[in-house]
């Protein structure tokens, strides 16, 4: 708490000898002019957009919302500027008022402006942890005279695009026969038992249960969500105040499912007070209410694993003959007599089940709180020294999760059936498992964190001879974060200096830098100097440019810098040894446990911090009086010094497997390399009475692997000179088709092979097919994303649509869906698996009951092109004409329809497009209406 105590102090002493305010929150660097709508949020300041350094984006929700609106923070907006992974550098540091937070905990209408800052000079000042680019989220003030009211509210529907499809029962026990056969096995059922489940006849006695059916799961579900905020002001004191509902139910249409529900309750408070002529002070709260009701139980998980025919979830109590005494105290005793007529099924194999876990176990409730505070002062202190002034803000964030449940057991039960006379009946039932509703409510899931954060700066700006403007600022900032099962505090401070300088607006200059600590370094190599500089130039003002018929603003920039990271390290203490005792079994005589002090790691006291040495070229240009504008960026980052540890640097025998142990420290060896380039592209055209307007955004990224720790006998294996991402596996030649085949090729060694199975390419023509064969095959991520948005204004009349874009990527199909082997469900892929008689038309391995190492292992034969375009949202916004209004207390209404998610544009769109074990994805519809008091 020390460094709080100190940030405390400073705050005091400012107030004490402060002799002047700027009225402002942040300081407002070199601005031509006196409205917000041109400036920028960027690290602890504000600047004017024709101001701003390369390798920043922003969005200002205010142009967008009314006509691409979105629940939460970043809810399509991030397409609009080409995604939030800022040059695919890793998880971007996302601040909402200068504070880590998530961008969920933020709804889209409280937002003021989004701050994309991608490049290293752009986001230095805020320290290590800021190495893979900020987005900064603003959020909403009072402004002075003008109170405002404004209300949302929409209500939608979620329909599934797709449900995973497996086979029916006679279906699985057909193929399963078939893998039988193929692994020279006797047919597990006969005919007459499958002509029995193939029937329906009696689909208790021979179930074949669709889990996605119905009968369990509604076509679709609702979500409705109603935010409204309130601002206004004067002189003295400002505010704004939002609140918000979110309510959602789920896809589950029986038992415990139907009660299942999501409501989130939000307010936000931000009060800016002007104390007097020297001090301005603010205070942001925020709080959040979440809970989660959902049956016991996961559903959509374990339905994705039990085969149809198994067992009948519901036994019918009035197929139980009279006769059957001790079936009947049974069903009398049943604490869950489901509809009054059906009893709980199940089998000794199987004692729960999705179905009966949604009807009979009970239910729990995620409960998530949380609590934001940060308050301020700015104090102008030009009488000291014109142009001079402090700001200080410190934050305290509190959430806390836990899960309450009713936690029940339940019996399951297995009907005898015998037949008379052509009809059913149910001779005896067996009971399985306990039942107890104890109604006892448990608590667990218990986690708590805790936030503490604080900034500090002096800035300075002033102008002299009415062109050279200058701006500097001394910033000092830390951060303390604790959560349930935290040993200590996880610290990052630093002190931040920036130096700008820009001629008459037209040449640029800019140093920024950062003295960082990181108790994740060992003490000697704590501390450490990021510098980044930038340079501008504003071509348009030249002579040679001005009063062009083409050329409206013209900017180039170029930025370079090295950031200092700890975000690879993935924890604490990594520089120290790590010696353990470990206990393990000995065949020897007499005692059977034998005890030993192992080693994990070595001691390495020089690790040190990653760097991100980068260097970025930027273009800023609108063309044909404003019917162009473009801003582009090209970057070269190097990511030196990854922390590892490098076996291949140390002889073999500082590693050993059993027991394991290993004297490998880690070392700053790893390196990466990240080259590409961004840019976003508006046009807009205003034809008669119709504006349109077409904005095209896209990010590539390429990288490579510099330095690793390999050491691979071909080449072809190294990960070195390939991506980051690279996705290394087996090349396929096809099935084998014969036994001859099988002997004529190389030795695949990984179990027994027959034909109808994988045949693989022998990289090394070593006569073995192992691991050593490997190649890459893909890569993981697209190196090009892109988005494209459309917006047609027409009298009242509002048309947006927005489409996103993904193209470079492989994915491989290795989910249980698609590897089907041993006992698992079939899904329907298996139709067209390989036999003798389908064996030069199929498209998938040979069935078989066991397992299959050979078959389902990473290959180019489960791979495929991840290239997709998404019609992410179209909306339709009607806007009452002011005329109909004009005797109105409501000042402004908008009305809308949109659809999100609609339409994927793919070759293997039905692959994307399939959730197994989850929630499925779904296209959602949505009725909203705006009103402005």
């Amino acid at each position: 708490m020390k460094h709080i105590r100190i940030g405390v102090v400073l705050l005091g002493l400012c107030y004490f000898f402060s002799i002047g305010a700027s009225g402002q929150t942040e300081t407002i660097v070199n601005s031509e002019t006196s409205g917000n709508d041109s400036l920028v949020h960027v690290a602890y300041s504000s600047v004017n957009k024709n101001d701003l350094s390369n390798a920043i984006s922003v969005l200002n929700p205010s142009e967008y919302l009314d006509k691409n609106y979105g629940t939460y923070g970043l809810d399509g907006s991030v397409a609009l500027i080409g995604g939030s992974n800022l040059w695919n550098l890793g998880n971007a540091l996302v601040l909402i008022d200068g504070v880590e937070r998530s961008s969920s905990q933020i709804t889209s209408s409280e937002i003021d402006q989004i701050t994309f800052l991608k490049g290293a000079n752009a986001v230095v000042l805020y320290g290590s942890r800021a190495a893979n680019g900020v987005i900064l989220i603003t959020s909403k003030h009072g402004v002075e005279g003008k109170q405002q009211s404004n209300v949302y509210v929409n209500t939608g529907i979620n329909i599934p695009k797709s449900y995973p499809e497996y086979l029916g029962s006679a279906e699985y026990m057909k193929f399963f026969n078939q893998a039988s056969l193929n692994d020279g096995l006797e047919p597990q059922y006969d005919d007459e038992t499958i002509d029995n489940f193939a029937s329906h006849s009696n689909l208790y006695r021979y179930p074949d249960v669709d889990y996605y059916s119905s009968d369990y799961l509604r076509k679709m579900f609702n979500y409705t969500t109603a935010n409204a905020d309130f601002s206004g002001g004067n002189e003295r004191a400002r505010f704004y105040a939002a609140a918000g509902m979110q309510n959602q139910n789920s896809l589950l249409n029986f038992g415990e499912g139907k009660n299942d529900n999501l409501t989130r309750l939000n307010i936000r408070g931000n009060v800016d007070l002007t104390l007097n002529d020297y001090i301005t002070t603010y205070v942001n709260v925020s709080t959040i209410f979440y809970d989660l009701r959902t049956a016991n139980g996961n559903y959509l998980n374990n339905a994705s694993s039990i085969q149809p025919h198994r067992f009948s979830p519901l036994v019918p109590t009035d197929l139980i003959e009279g006769e059957a005494a001790d079936a009947q105290v049974l069903v009398e005793g049943s604490r869950h007599i489901i509809d009054g007529k059906y009893l709980l099924g199940g089998s000794q194999e199987y004692l729960t089940n999705p179905i009966s876990d949604v009807y009979a176990a009970g239910y729990s409730t995620y409960t998530s709180r949380q609590f934001q505070y940060s308050s301020g002062l700015d104090i102008d202190l030009r009488n000291a020294l014109k142009g001079l002034s402090f700001h200080g803000q410190m934050s305290i964030d509190y959430s806390n999760t836990y899960t309450q449940s009713i936690d029940n057991t339940y019996a399951v039960y297995v009907p005898e059936w015998e037949s008379f006379e052509g009809a059913d009946s149910i001779a005896d039932v067996t009971k399985y498992n306990k039942e107890s509703n104890t109604g006892n409510q448990n608590l667990g899931g218990i986690w708590n964190n805790q936030l503490i954060d604080f900034n500090v700066h002096f800035d300075y700006v002033n102008t002299f001879k009415e062109k050279h403007n200058v701006y500097a600022m001394l910033v000092a900032s830390g951060v303390r974060n604790r959560m349930t099962g935290d040993f200590q505090y996880r610290t990052n401070a630093n002190l931040g200096l920036q130096l700008t300088y820009n001629y008459a607006h037209k040449y640029y200059a800019d140093f920024s830098g950062a003295i960082i600590n990181s108790t994740k370094l060992p003490v000697g190599k704590r501390v450490a100097f990021s510098p980044t500089l930038s340079l501008g130039w504003l071509l348009s003002d030249e002579d040679f440019l001005k009063g062009s018929n083409v050329v409206d603003r013209l900017k180039l920039s170029a930025s370079a810098g090295i950031i200092n990271t700890d975000l690879d390290f993935y924890s604490y203490y990594m520089y120290d040894a790590v010696y353990s005792s470990t206990a393990y079994h000995s065949w020897s005589d007499g005692d059977y446990v034998n005890r030993a002090t192992t080693i994990s790691r070595g001691d390495n006291q020089n690790l040190t911090y990653a760097k991100r040495k980068e260097i970025n070229f930027g273009i800023e240009s609108s063309l044909f009086n404003k019917l162009l504008y473009l801003q582009a960026n090209a970057f070269v980052i190097k990511k030196d010094g990854i922390p590892v540890q490098s076996y291949t640097q140390y002889p073999s025998f500082f590693r050993t497997g059993w027991p394991e142990t290993s004297f490998v420290p880690f070392t700053n060896f790893e390196a990466i390399s990240y080259k590409g380039f961004d840019f976003q592209l508006n046009l807009n055209k205003k034809v008669g009475e119709l504006d349109l307007s077409l904005g095209l955004t896209g990010t590539y990224v390429a990288t490579e692997a510099l330095k690793r720790d390999e050491l691979y006998a071909d080449s072809y294996r190294n990960r070195v000179g390939k991506p980051t991402d690279a996705l290394f596996g087996l090349q396929s030649e096809g099935f084998f088709m014969d036994q001859a085949e099988i002997d004529n090729h190389s030795l695949q060694k990984f179990g027994e092979v027959k034909p109808g199975d994988l045949k693989y390419t022998d990289q090394n023509d070593d006569g073995v097919i192992d691991e050593r064969d490997e190649v890459m095959i893909g890569h993981w991520n697209s190196p090009l994303t892109g988005g494209l948005n459309f917006t047609a204004q027409w009298k009242n009349f509002t048309f947006f649509a927005l489409g996103t874009a993904w193209f470079g990527g492989t994915a491989i199909n290795n989910r249980p869906y698609n590897w089907v082997y041993g006992d698992r469900k079939y899904s329907t892929v298996v139709r067209d698996s390989w036999t003798e008689e389908t064996k030069n038309t199929a498209t998938y391995p040979r069935l078989t009951t066991l397992s299959s190492d050979n078959n389902f292992r990473t290959s180019d034969f489960w791979t495929y092109s991840s290239n997709r375009i998404n019609i992410s949202k179209v909306q339709l916004t009607y806007s009452l004409p002011d005329k109909v209004l004009q005797n109105s207390f409501v000042k402004g209404l908008n009305i809308y329809v949109s659809g999100a998610n609609l339409l994927t544009i793919s070759k293997n769109k039905d692959i994307m497009e399939l959730n197994v074990g989850t929630s499925p994805q779904t296209r959602f519809y949505n009725l909203g209406v705006k009103a402005v008091f």
